[in-house]
């Protein structure tokens, strides 16, 4: 494959290389050849997480992968904007509930494994294929916060007690943030509207929104903050490095909303673009996600012991979403 991929990038580069036995003919077969082993991925995961799955599917099967990174949301707006006429085959990456909500952008697929996947919150009709399940959850510093004075909550989030020492990313630009925000809606919905949790959350991030993610760890890590939300992954990683910094389940429960991968519409390389989720829900990959890449399983019989899984509404994140949104930007002012 990398000697077919060399030659043919000579043939169609070099006419000195040409003149020396390239026919015009020859490149031109040379370069189909290439084209139908590539696969481009749009990918919001870190390259800890989509460096190693990539490179083995490119060994396994020879399809060579260009890797387009970037924010969950701006990469769907960027689908959305393509129309079906984008270089992208798949996006790998995303919280179901966000996947869902750019389902036009999207070509059906139902994986031939889907018997052995968890199907809480598998998609009926193939918008998308879960791939690994990320529970929320709150961080907190040791150094400036003893165990026992941690929030063990969602409610605990909204007392002012907290007020401007939360980490917390722009719900409008993080995937996992907007689910943060729902799973905390959605929990504390019994004797409070979603306008009055909203008002008394952003009350108390006191005008800090963080722009990724990413940054939540960051802040908590040095200080900034004493507290943050954000997804188990990224916490028992730090852990594991060292961090001094303690993760909190709240105890309403927590949403464990699947992250997931879809077929973009009219993908140029379908076929690859389908071999490619396969492999993401394969036993090797999830098994992967466990040993090494800090996240659960989507397969059956993955144990969730450690904490209380609370059902997140997929229709009502998605029917609501833009609603949502728009109050938030004008709560916080943007």
């Amino acid at each position: 494959m990398k000697k077919r991929m060399l030659r043919a990038a000579a043939c169609l580069l070099s006419p000195l290389l040409i003149l020396g036995g390239c026919t015009d003919g020859q490149a031109q077969e040379e370069y189909r050849l290439e084209e139908n082993n590539k696969l481009v991925i749009y990918t919001s995961h870190k390259e800890e997480v989509y460096g190693p799955i990539v490179k083995e599917f490119e060994e396994r099967t020879g399809i060579w992968v260009e890797v387009v990174t970037g924010g969950t949301n701006d990469l769907l707006e960027r689908i959305e904007e393509e129309d079906g006429k984008g270089s992208g085959d798949v996006m790998f990456g995303g919280g179901v509930d966000s996947l869902n909500a750019y389902r036009d952008c999207f070509d059906p697929y139902i994986s031939s494994q889907g018997e052995q996947l968890n199907d809480a919150y598998a998609s009926a009709d193939g918008v998308y294929t879960v791939f690994s399940k990320l529970p929320i959850v709150i961080v907190y510093n040791k150094k400036l916060v003893i165990s026992a004075g941690t929030p063990r909550s969602w409610r605990d989030l909204i007392n002012s007690h907290w007020k401007g020492n939360i980490a917390f990313a722009d719900p409008d630009r993080s995937g996992s943030s907007y689910t943060a925000l729902l799973a905390m809606i959605q929990i504390l919905s019994e004797d409070m509207s979603k306008e009055e949790v909203m008002d008394a959350f952003v009350a108390n991030l006191d005008g800090d929104l963080l722009s990724g993610s990413g940054e939540v760890l960051q802040e908590v890590t040095a200080g900034k903050k004493l507290i943050g939300i954000t997804l188990e992954e990224t916490v028992l990683k730090e852990i594991d490095q060292n961090a001094d910094i303690g993760m909190i389940y709240p105890r309403e429960g927590t949403a464990s909303v699947p992250d997931g991968t879809a077929l973009i519409k009219n993908a140029p390389h379908r076929e690859n673009a389908e071999l490619f989720i396969e492999f993401t829900v394969s036993e090797d990959v999830q098994r992967l996600l466990e040993d090494q890449l800090y996240r659960r399983s989507v397969r059956k019989g993955a144990e969730d012991a450690e904490f209380k899984e609370v059902h997140y509404d997929l229709d009502y994140s998605e029917q609501y979403r833009e609603e949502i949104l728009a109050e938030w930007r004008a709560l916080t002012k943007q």
